[in-house]
């Protein structure tokens, strides 16, 4: 019978540079995440808003060259009322606002897709390795700390970028391709910045946070439901406390309006003309309590501070400042669309760095809950 040596063996190997070495850890992340079914459905179906994208700002470049078969097109859009005349008059003069909508209803539709992808990644990148005790191994060298969070990070960001930075590069290249005209570089230039800078932000936010909450737990099952509670509990107390408020001003503001002297009526009143005045003048009334809430609350959505409760919220309200969503917005609502509509204005926003506070803080947490977690096993140093 063979007798073999169980002792050490030297391995006489090439080792590479510190500074790749946690990109053997997202091979290994990335290829395991790949082997599920779900995961690879879920991902086509992450594609279909890029897909749109890809559609808009095709047909877009088709339109802004007067193409004759995107006339139909146009005139549908235009009779359905989705589309000014103005607009579709002179295509390229809109073209920054219009490349500005498509990015920001991709992104608003792929941050909820990527919310529910790192449920499906993120929870066992840690806690699987906490639960089989493989950190030891892990954290042998030469593989450093920083190495195996940046390693497990970039599994995240390799999922969230196939669905998020991945679609908005094709996307502003067939963009190109479509129009035929260099100009767009000029024009747009910033928003592919943007919506690349965007895509970094909630893979670098949500990635921190999703290893930090995988960190906190041998099992993943309660990983995933601390991910639910970020996300969708903190969405429903959110949407509870706004809605209460706007609720509670609303009655307020009927009350004051309502409250207003009236104009005396008269008590005889054979043929009803004062009734039918006084029911006029009432309606009147309700049409100006809402006039009043209206101006109301857009001074008071300023200063809301209860959408930053929510995490979707304020990563939402980070992309629409880095896009330019309120600029554009307030460019095509002053716009008039068929029959003599308009298009309706924006809510205001509060500000922008009240949701870049909490995604800092977040972060920050999110790190130190990292390194003392990683730290408490890091044994073999």
């Amino acid at each position: 019978m063979p007798i073999f040596d169980q002792g050490y063996q030297h391995w006489n190997g090439t080792l590479s540079g510190h500074a790749w070495r946690w990109l053997a850890v997202t091979r290994h992340g990335v290829r395991i995440g790949f082997k599920g079914i779900f995961l690879r459905l879920f991902l086509l179906l992450g594609l279909l808003p890029a897909a749109g994208l890809v559609v808009a700002i095709s047909i877009w470049g088709l339109i802004e060259r007067n193409a004759g078969f995107v006339s139909p097109i146009v005139g549908l859009l235009t009779s359905m009322n989705l589309l000014s005349p103005a607009v579709a008059a002179d295509p390229r003069h809109y073209r920054v606002e219009i490349w500005t909508m498509c990015y920001t209803m991709f992104h608003s539709m792929e941050l909820t897709l990527s919310m529910v992808l790192i449920l499906l990644v993120g929870p066992e990148l840690i806690s699987q390795d906490l639960r089989f005790n493989a950190l030891p191994l892990y954290l042998s060298r030469p593989l450093r700390r920083i190495d195996y969070l940046a390693g497990k990070l970039g599994v995240i960001a390799t999922f969230l970028g196939l669905v998020l930075i991945v679609p908005s590069l094709l996307a502003y290249a067939l963009g190109l391709l479509f129009s035929l005209d260099l100009s767009i570089l000029r024009d747009t230039y910033r928003l592919l910045f943007a919506s690349l800078a965007y895509g970094l932000v909630i893979i670098l936010s949500a990635g921190m946070l999703i290893l930090a909450l995988s960190s906190l737990s041998r099992n993943s099952r309660y990983v995933a439901l601390f991910w639910l509670a970020v996300w969708i509990i903190s969405a429903i107390v959110g949407i509870i406390l706004n809605v209460t408020d706007q609720n509670q001003r609303r009655q307020q503001s009927f009350n004051r309006t309502m409250a207003a002297p009236a104009a005396p009526r008269a008590p005889d009143d054979p043929d009803g003309k004062n009734a039918r005045k006084s029911r006029r003048m009432d309606s009147e009334q309700r049409r100006q309590a809402r006039a009043n809430f209206a101006k109301e609350d857009e001074e008071d959505s300023k200063s809301n501070w209860r959408p930053i409760v929510s995490y979707q919220a304020n990563l939402s309200r980070i992309g629409s400042e880095l896009l330019g969503t309120d600029a554009a917005w307030k460019t095509l609502s002053a716009l008039p669309i068929a029959r003599g509509h308009r298009i309706s204005d924006p809510e205001p926003s509060y500000p922008w760095y009240w949701s870049g506070a909490v995604l800092a803080g977040l972060f920050v947490l999110s790190a130190c809950i990292l390194s003392l977690s990683v730290r408490s096993l890091d044994r073999l140093r």
